[in-house]
């Protein structure tokens, strides 16, 4: 998830519905890593981003700090634990099992050329002497 530009890696803690009259709202309540400042997320000389967990931020100590999000926020990941560094996790980005590509977005649609409308009244006008309507049906 990204707001404003910096990237937000959490782990899920909990799971709550939200129900409002049959309108129902799962929202996500996460303990959310550090990015804001280096100590929190690196990114290393082969472009792998580790996250620390020892460094939380959003820890519900202040008023304005919320763990919660909406879960159609929520990007799955998995994290694996980084050997090079202890207490560092990289996280792997998931598609969901659910959600396909339908290739919708990624089709290259040909644009149409616009063509001059036509107006009938000036190719057959009332003017035209030459030209009548007549029903020949004889049955």
């Amino acid at each position: 998830m990204r707001f404003g530009g910096v990237p937000y890696y959490g782990r899920l803690i909990d799971i709550i519905v939200l129900s409002y009259d049959g309108f129902t709202v799962p929202m996500f309540k996460c303990e959310w890593a550090n990015t804001i400042n280096p100590r929190g997320i690196k990114i290393d000389k082969l472009g792998f981003t580790s996250i620390n967990f020892a460094r939380l931020l959003h820890t519900s100590e202040h008023e304005d700090n919320e763990p919660y999000i909406q879960a159609s926020e929520a990007h799955m990941v998995f994290y694996v634990d980084d050997e090079s560094e202890q207490g560092w996790s990289i996280p792997v980005h998931l598609k969901p099992r659910d959600l396909y590509d339908m290739g919708g977005n990624d089709e290259i649609m040909t644009p149409i050329e616009p063509y001059p409308s036509q107006n009938l009244e000036q190719i057959f006008s009332n003017d035209d002497l030459g030209t009548s309507a007549t029903n020949d049906d004889n049955s």
